[in-house]
């Protein structure tokens, strides 16, 4: 079977939305089909794609070579992943050998805070090629808004602009559908039902994070996207409120900065103190640097991790707390 287009994606981030990312491509297949009325339309997903004893990477570069889109979904876990990273590597070549620059379509389903923030943003090839496309935002329908059956508006919206790609690079000229688009109303009202028991199961497992830094505005983006993930927190701006807050209740895990006048190293401060009071839950220093001889440090101190990045924190951190809990 030919594909029209490549779905790259992390698995985490699929499973930890009960298959939403799966779904999202089925209907945008759907979508398509209903906005083109080309019923062969399909979108490589390696869920299903591979046959078993199939050879990987050769799969792999069939499939990227043989499809005339790369649909990239976007999230913070997605920069930090090695094989989604050399998928778009290898489009992103074929895409060169095509003399085209219009065949990378992102799919923004998680705010990342590497597109975000300008300084990360210029330090990383990868967030930087992406950066340079037109995004679909899917955001708000990523957060637990998938069972509104107007969602079809949206879903409508992105095939429409996947099928508007499809013609500006050549392809067949749009028909009037064949597909009836009821079609897509039943199928968000049972992918609907579907998340949201998914999600029931999710949120009973809600981490608490307590999250120290004396400018805690700097970090919005970063709780923005870690929210997501149905992890909640509390800000504490000092080592004393820190403290304070952990006699109070029970955390998973504890982010802090590393400088909080007038102490400069603040976060080994709180860690030392919170490692005396027995406390063992993850600890993630996030400041503004991930030398080598820092991260070896903070290891050494009985930290988990440290990063100036926060797609590389929630990773760390995701790891942590699923270690934590199984």
């Amino acid at each position: 079977m030919s594909f029209a287009a490549f779905l790259s994606y992390t698995r985490p981030d699929d499973e930890f939305f009960g298959g939403g990312i799966t779904a999202l491509r089925k209907h945008l297949e759907l979508g398509v089909q209903v906005v083109t009325g080309d019923r062969s339309f399909r979108i490589f997903q390696d869920v299903d794609g591979i046959a078993l004893g199939e050879d990987w990477n050769q799969k792999l570069s069939e499939a990227i070579a043989g499809s005339r889109f790369f649909m990239p979904v976007l999230t913070p876990l997605y920069f930090t992943s090695l094989p989604c990273s050399e998928e778009l590597e290898r489009f992103r070549h074929h895409e060169a050998l095509l003399g085209r620059n219009d065949l990378i379509l992102p799919i923004y389903f998680i705010t990342a805070p590497v597109l975000e923030r300008p300084e990360l943003l210029h330090t990383d090839a990868l967030a930087t090629l992406i950066a340079s496309r037109q995004r679909f935002d899917y955001r708000q329908q990523t957060q637990g808004q998938s069972n509104d059956p107007t969602n079809r508006a949206i879903l409508l919206e992105l095939a429409s602009g996947v099928a508007a790609a499809m013609d500006r690079t050549g392809a067949q000229p749009m028909r009037v559908a064949e597909v009836e688009s009821s079609a897509i109303d039943a199928e968000v009202h049972h992918f609907g039902q579907a998340f949201n028991e998914a999600r029931e199961v999710t949120r009973d497992a809600r981490k608490l994070v307590l999250w120290v830094d004396d400018s805690p505005d700097n970090n919005i983006i970063e709780r923005k996207s870690m929210a997501a993930y149905d992890i909640e927190f509390v800000l504490a701006t000092s080592t004393e409120g820190a403290l304070s807050e952990l006699s109070r209740q029970r955390f998973d895990a504890v982010i802090s900065d590393m400088g909080r006048p007038p102490d400069s190293r603040a976060g080994y401060t709180l860690l030392e103190a919170i490692r005396r009071r027995g406390y063992r839950m993850p600890f993630f220093i996030y400041a503004g640097s991930r030398k080598e001889s820092h991260v070896r440090e903070a290891l050494a101190r009985g930290a988990q991790g440290t990063t100036n990045r926060g797609d590389e924190l929630l990773n760390m951190l995701l790891s942590a707390l699923n270690t934590a809990s199984s």
